[in-house]
């Protein structure tokens, strides 16, 4: 652990070229001369405090290629199922009885086809892959980037095609959006005949069931009184050929007579199953409306939001290729390039990785004797042993409260430090000295104490001449960290002499 530290190292070293320095040995003995140093004045800011190093930490951002790049062409279709809610697909249309004479005096009950049940407009997709080649690569492993830095193009080419398809995909999901709103449209207007029909024939199923009754009724009288015609006929019949055509009608009317009076239970309990059937539909008519209109609308929202999402697909595509660049989304260092130029842009291959210049820190451990000077939000100097003569600046974030102790069995607290301004390359693992500042003095003129020369109360320093001559200036000394002191009397840029024995 260090106890004093200067802030900025340039101030104690710059221009410091030695003077002089001469040592004369012979056989017997060796010849003491006079060495100088010279250091120049600078204007910069005095700090001590307590500093310590540790490893800088450097978390990584990676730029993935997450744009959409599937063009989807979409079809609606019509699908319908008969019946619903449990009920025959067949509905009465119609009630009309079975006719006399040549129908043998059966009787019939007719019901209509319907297309009452539940329909629905489905959509199917089909994806087509789109694809976006890297043309040439405009970063390196290690250069410094902003945000909005282009990082490498595109083809042309690929460009084009991908336009195309996703156009495309728009078109086609537009299309079944206007396919899904007619389907359904005529679904409604089906399910609101069939509603308006069976309402009807409701209404008049009575009327059409009583008239079925007198239809096979009428039909049994009409025969009867055919036959009592022909009987009569007969009777007063003088011709015999007459008279046989005649019984030859009379045997066929029996028979139909005979086939009508044994089918007539059969007729009137038809007739009766009609009726129900037509009165079962009536009162369930919008239930079985409701049933056939249940999926309409649910396709042409799906269709919409094709719709929509064709066109976000669209949009996010130009806006992510712009002039045909990928631009950086992070400002930092780049470590990594995920493609060449020829290669095709996938999400399984991050475009580039950074290091994050928001995200830099270095966690030192401080004493327990010193730790009581730290404290959350404080400011610190921070210098890298790569850059010897930068200082940069960060921040306390935390402290720990968990202590540990090395062979000295001195306890020490893990403090992480934010470092606010970084060089322009900065790698996790660099050495970082944290200077947590106890005093500070800025933009002051300042030089290494070796340079001041106390003479009682007083303080001087030899300053070199440009003509070569040294010349000796009274100065005021104002606060030094032990290493570098405030000095006033001199001018920035002035050389002075540090003179030591060798």
């Amino acid at each position: 652990m260090k106890k004093i530290i200067a802030c900025i190292a340039a101030i104690i070293i710059v221009g410091g070229t030695a003077l002089g320095v001469f040592i004369y040995k012979n056989s017997d003995k060796t010849e003491e001369v006079t060495a100088a140093k010279q250091v120049v004045v600078s204007r910069g800011n005095v700090t001590a405090g307590i500093t310590e190093s540790a490893a800088v930490s450097v978390e990584s951002l990676e730029q993935t290629f997450d744009l959409s790049l599937t063009s989807t062409s979409v079809s609606a279709s019509v699908e319908s199922s008969g019946g619903g809610s449990g009920f025959s697909g067949a509905s009465p249309a119609g009630m009309s009885m079975g006719g006399m004479g040549g129908s043998g005096g059966s009787s019939k009950s007719r019901s209509g086809s319907s297309s009452m049940g539940s329909t629905s407009v489905s959509t199917k997709s089909e994806a087509s892959s789109v694809e976006l080649v890297v043309d040439k690569v405009l970063v390196t492993e290690g250069q410094t980037v902003n945000k909005g830095d282009t990082l490498m193009t595109i083809t042309q080419e690929s460009i084009d095609s991908a336009r195309a398809l996703l156009t495309k995909a728009v078109q086609d999901a537009e299309l079944a959006l206007k396919q899904a709103q007619i389907e359904e449209s005529e679904t409604k207007l089906s399910a609101r005949y069939e509603y308006d029909t069976r309402i009807a024939e409701g209404k008049n199923a009575q009327k059409v069931y009583n008239a079925a009754l007198d239809e096979i009724a009428q039909n049994i009288a009409s025969l009867k009184s055919q036959i009592s015609d022909l009987n009569t006929q007969i009777a007063s019949s003088t011709d015999d050929k007459q008279t046989s055509q005649l019984k030859t009608q009379l045997e066929s009317l029996k028979s139909q007579l005979s086939s009508a009076e044994g089918s007539r239970s059969a007729d009137e309990l038809a007739a009766k199953q009609t009726y129900e059937e037509t009165v079962m539909y009536y009162e369930n008519a919008q239930d079985l409306y409701n049933v056939a209109v249940s999926g309409v609308g649910s396709s042409s929202e799906d269709a919409q939001e094709a719709v929509d999402t064709a066109k976000a697909d669209l949009e996010a595509f130009e806006e992510y290729i712009k002039d045909g660049s990928i631009l950086s989304e992070y400002s930092g260092t780049v470590t990594g390039v995920g493609y060449k130029s020829g290669d095709t842009l996938s999400r399984d291959t991050a475009v580039a990785s950074f290091a994050d210049a928001e995200s830099i820190t270095v966690t030192v451990n401080v004493t327990e004797d010193d730790i009581a000077a730290v404290n959350i939000g404080d400011n610190v100097d921070i210098s890298f042993l790569a850059y010897p003569d930068q200082v940069f600046e960060g921040y306390v974030s935390e402290i720990g409260s968990s202590s540990s102790s090395g062979k000295s069995s001195t306890v020490s607290y893990p403090v992480t430090v934010v470092i606010t301004t970084v060089p322009e390359k900065i790698l996790s693992g660099m050495t970082a000295n944290v200077t947590f500042i106890s005093k500070k003095v800025k933009d002051v003129l300042c030089v290494s104490n070796k340079a001041v020369i106390t003479e009682g109360a007083d303080s001087y320093v030899l300053r070199q001449n440009s003509d070569g001559t040294e010349e000796k200036i009274r100065v005021n000394v104002g606060f030094s960290n032990g290493k570098i002191a405030e000095i006033d009397g001199v001018s920035e840029g002035d050389t002075l002499l540090i003179k030591g024995k060798v």
